[in-house]
C-alpha cells in the first residue's frame, strides 16, 4: 500500500471528521436537553400528583375529624333523650293514678263477715 496517496485522502477526512464530529456532538446535546425537558416534565408532574394526595389526605383528616365530632355530638343527643325519658317515665310514675280496689260483691265477700 502506498501511503503517499493516502495523504491526499486524509486532508479530506480529518475535515469531515471535524464537521462530523461537531454534528454528532450537537445531536447528542439535543437529545440530552430533550430528555431533561421530558424529566422535569415528569417530576413537574410527580410534584402536582404529590400535591393532589397531600390535598385529598388532609380532605380525609378534615372528614375524619367532621365525623367524630359529629358522632360525639349523637351521642352526647342519645345520652340527653334517655335522660328526658328517664325523667318523664318517674314523673309519669309519681303522678299517675293509684288502681284503686274494686269492692267486692256479697258473694265473694268471706263468710262471716256479712
Amino acid at each position: 500500500m502506498d501511503f503517499g496517496s493516502l495523504i491526499p485522502l486524509a486532508g479530506i477526512s480529518i475535515p469531515l471528521l471535524a464537521i462530523g464530529g461537531s454534528i454528532v456532538q450537537n445531536v447528542l446535546k439535543s437529545q440530552e436537553r430533550r430528555m431533561e425537558i421530558r424529566l422535569q416534565a415528569q417530576q413537574g408532574k410527580n410534584e402536582d400528583v404529590t400535591r393532589q394526595i397531600d390535598a385529598l389526605r388532609a380532605e380525609v383528616a378534615g372528614l375524619r375529624d367532621t365525623s367524630t365530632q359529629f358522632d360525639m355530638s349523637l351521642e352526647h343527643s342519645v345520652e340527653r333523650l334517655e335522660e328526658r325519658v328517664g325523667r318523664m317515665e318517674t314523673k309519669a310514675a309519681l303522678h299517675s293514678p293509684r288502681p284503686v280496689a274494686a269492692p267486692q260483691s256479697e258473694e265473694s265477700q268471706p263468710l262471716g263477715l256479712r
